[in-house]
């Protein structure tokens, strides 16, 4: 069932056999060995590729949200778990369900929230999807975030604490020149009453004594 019946058998005596046993060996190593072993070898590299593929996308599935994408070492020591994430959080069939109820619901009945995701979707827009964010670490990242924020808050206060000391010394100073000025005027206005007085009450002696 193949080349080696059409050709002719010889004997060791005829002068072509040496010919036909190079041709025999050639087309063994050529054909069977070399052209079946490369088609062998693409066959096998294509399975592992696609066997490569396979286990890729199993891991990506078993460790990264289908809905937001979060990665599974971003709920590491976090109060929600992964797996409870994608069952409770965004859980995909809630997903499909909605869009399902938006398919079969009529327009008139939508509220503001649907008639925006229908919008959406009608567009072939995927921007409603809550991409690599999820409200349980938004909310714990609000709670880390303030003990910096009282540190920052505290910082102003005592920023403020000393202007307002500062002001209140130089407010203080102030005072003191103006009530030292205060005094000194006084004193000046008594030494001068005197004289006037007397001015006033014998002025023909002032003019005599001039």
């Amino acid at each position: 069932g193949g080349v080696g019946e059409v050709l002719a058998s010889l004997s060791s005596s005829d002068p072509l056999f040496s010919l036909r046993l190079v041709y025999d060996l050639l087309y063994y190593f050529i054909i069977i060995i070399i052209v079946l072993n490369l088609i062998f070898g693409v066959i096998i590299d294509t399975f592992a590729a696609l066997r490569s593929q396979k286990q890729e996308k199993e891991l990506l599935l078993r460790n990264t949200c289908f809905i937001c994408g979060l990665d599974r070492k971003a709920f590491d020591n976090r109060d929600t778990s992964f797996e409870a994430h994608i069952e409770s959080q965004h859980e995909p069939w809630n997903y499909l369900y909605f869009v399902v109820l938006l398919r079969t619901k009529e327009a008139t009945e939508f509220t503001g929230p649907e008639s925006y995701v229908a919008n959406m979707i009608e567009q072939g827009d995927l921007e409603w999807f809550p991409r690599l964010k999820t409200l349980s670490l938004a909310m714990m990242e609000e709670t880390d975030n303030e003990p910096a924020a009282y540190a920052t808050l505290n910082e102003q206060l005592k920023q403020t604490t000393g202007l307002v000391k500062q002001l209140s010394d130089q407010l203080n100073e102030l005072k003191e020149k103006m009530t030292e000025q205060r005094k000194q005027y006084q004193r000046s206005f008594m030494l001068h009453v005197p004289q006037v007085q007397q001015q006033t009450l014998f002025p023909n002696e002032t003019t005599e004594e001039s």
